[in-house]
């Protein structure tokens, strides 16, 4: 009824000004529509609402999970920047932000809003001012921002790219009456403006499910909201407090074990190639093959393939227990610590440098050297297979030397491996088509193969270990450091920050200050 009756209201403007355009008389007549039905309802309100007594109330329980407040705490004291994107208004988006432990009074929270796009410019101007005023004071600082201000800031790069610097130089960022495309565009900004990150998106809905698509790493907790938001994530789980073992557990010792995985397998084909390379020097590059060649497809298949699976799947340098409780271990992947330029061209030149010796020790102590009763040295296919059994020693000891934790799969696994070429060997040489054929009763008899695979394993093992403990030392005392200037911050904002009163209690109506009895009876 209200509806027709505007509908006449505008058909009556038109009717009566009809001197004015189509489109200036529309948005007059949406003006007294509102206005009429403002009137109307307002009027039926006080026509119902009469002589009622309240019964009772109802409202949908929304409360966080079992230790969300732990968990992001824990997460925070990693370095790991959080934001939270939620749907609800400021007030209660605060509220969430103390109630979780995300947002606390020692913080100074920038709000950012406006209904135009100069306001919302006026407000991140003046954050970014106090922002660079809160640095000075070594105080931290947060930031919310509601969705009416994001739709104006990313119609422009200035302003979007604006928010992603202040947001970085926040603690915390609390993003609210967002909608599920702002929270994938939230996410889509991060990445653009900073490409070195990784980020990770989590939520319970299917308001989530685009957040999560866009993000690296997407995870759904599955709850009463559906299993939307699982589905579409890379991992799921039941509740949130789940996130911490996920990534401080799982996601660091992951971090650690696939760096040596990939790095090792860098090292290991160096160590197989490059002595080919060096072996042509000696021969004039004549192209002439040192391993024999089906042997040496079975090098990445047999001898050097399941050690190193062995170690990224099961090795643990530390208890899952320290490492969930410990935050400052995670600091390592997020820092680059293992994943480098410095540690890829130092496996790189360890290849190098070990190839090098293997190729020139195995060939003097052989090919170029009166060994054979007879007085003749020994042929290059003698000299290759030795190079290719310390190949293969080699690259399976190194791994022992990097593991943190030894079982009996993994010592089985890698001598296994070892002793399988030493197998392999043995039948080559009975077959009279191989090339290797003799040489296993010829090669065993020598005792330059023995000493000289003795004392290259030895060379190279102490070279590994002395490189290793040099580079350990280092990450030590860098990390000292680091954890002595922590430690001064803390002390600095500790001595600075001013006694503060809690005025955040984490229910949605402690957003203004208590009245008092007296307060209210001066009131009236």
């Amino acid at each position: 009824m209200c509806i027709r009756d505007s509908r006449r209201l505008f058909f009556f403007f038109q009717a009566e000004d009809g001197i004015r355009d189509a489109q200036e008389s529309r948005g007059l007549g949406d003006v007294y529509k509102r206005q009429y039905q403002r009137r109307v309802h307002g009027e039926l309100q006080e026509e119902i609402e009469k002589g009622l007594f309240l019964i009772a109330a109802t409202a949908i329980e929304d409360k966080l999970q079992d230790k969300v407040g732990e968990t992001i705490s824990m997460l925070m004291k990693t370095g790991i920047k959080i934001w939270v994107l939620t749907g609800d208004k400021i007030e209660t988006a605060i509220n969430i932000g103390y109630s979780c432990k995300l947002l606390s009074d020692e913080l100074e929270n920038f709000i950012i809003d406006g209904k135009t796009i100069e306001d919302v410019r006026a407000s991140l101007a003046k954050a970014k001012e106090a922002l660079q005023k809160a640095k000075t004071n070594n105080k931290q600082c947060a930031m919310t921002i509601s969705g009416d201000a994001l739709i104006h800031a990313m119609k422009n790069n200035d302003d979007s790219s604006m928010i992603v610097e202040i947001g970085n130089q926040c603690k915390a960022v609390v993003a609210c009456r967002v909608s599920p495309k702002q929270k994938q565009e939230i996410v889509s900004l991060v990445r653009h403006h900073k490409p070195e990150a990784n980020t990770l998106a989590i939520g319970d809905g299917a308001n989530d499910v685009n957040m999560i698509i866009a993000a690296h790493v997407g995870i759904g907790i599955k709850g009463v909201e559906g299993q939307q938001a699982a589905r579409a994530s890379d991992y799921s789980f039941g509740e949130f407090k789940h996130l911490q073992r996920l990534l401080l557990y799982h996601g660091r010792e992951s971090y650690r074990r696939n760096t040596h995985l990939i790095l090792y397998n860098f090292f290991k084909n160096m160590i197989l190639v490059l002595p080919q390379f060096w072996y042509g020097t000696l021969n004039g590059f004549s192209a002439v093959m040192i391993y024999e060649p089906f042997i040496f497809q079975l090098f990445n298949i047999f001898f050097a393939s399941l050690p190193i699976v062995i170690y990224a799947v099961f090795d643990e340098e530390l208890p899952d227990k320290t490492l969930v409780e410990n935050p400052s271990y995670y600091k390592q992947g997020m820092k680059d610590v293992l994943f480098n330029q410095k540690r890829y061209w130092g496996w790189v030149l360890y290849g190098f440098l070990q190839a090098s010796a293997i190729c020139f020790f195995c060939f003097n102590a052989t090919e170029f050297n009166f060994s054979h009763k007879s007085g003749f040295t020994e042929s290059y296919w003698l000299s290759g297979i030795f190079a290719f059994g310390a190949v293969i020693i080699i690259s399976n000891f190194k791994i022992l030397l990097f593991s943190n934790s030894h079982t009996i799969v993994s010592l089985v696994v890698n001598f296994g491996s070892s002793l399988l070429f030493v197998l392999f060997f043995l039948i080559f040489s009975q077959l009279e088509f191989s090339e290797l054929f003799g040489l296993f009763s010829i090669l065993h008899s020598m005792p330059n193969y023995f000493i000289g695979l003795i004392v290259l394993i030895g060379i190279t093992t102490l070279i590994d270990m002395a490189v290793t403990r040099w580079l350990y030392y280092i990450d030590e005392e860098q990390e000292a450091k680091e954890l002595e200037q922590d430690r001064g911050k803390s002390i600095s904002l500790a001595v600075k920050s001013a006694p503060f009163e809690k005025k955040y209690t984490g229910f949605a109506w402690s957003i203004e200050e208590p009245v008092s009895p007296e307060m209210m009876k001066a009131q009236n």
